[in-house]
């Protein structure tokens, strides 16, 4: 499964990445972009009155893929 990863930086300009496990897999650059701008418009993350996501930095989707090292798991029926 592809996860869609949002990097920010924090109003202190540290980095802070938002993943989003169930995103469209399908999106364009500048739809994420405008998606992003939003949030940060929004303001609606602070902790101790810092805004964690101040500026949009970039954008990807990341592979979540499990390596197995012993065992079987069986799937949940």
């Amino acid at each position: 499964m592809k996860i869609l990863e949002l990097v920010f930086n924090t109003e202190q300009r540290k980095v802070r990445t938002l993943q989003l496990n169930y995103a469209d897999q399908n999106l364009e650059a500048a739809q994420v972009e405008a998606l992003m701008k939003r949030i940060v418009d929004l303001e609606m993350f602070k902790k101790d009155g810092v805004n964690l996501y101040a500026t949009p930095v970039a954008a990807r989707y990341a592979e979540n893929n499990k390596y197995p090292l012993f065992g079987t798991i069986k799937p949940a029926a």
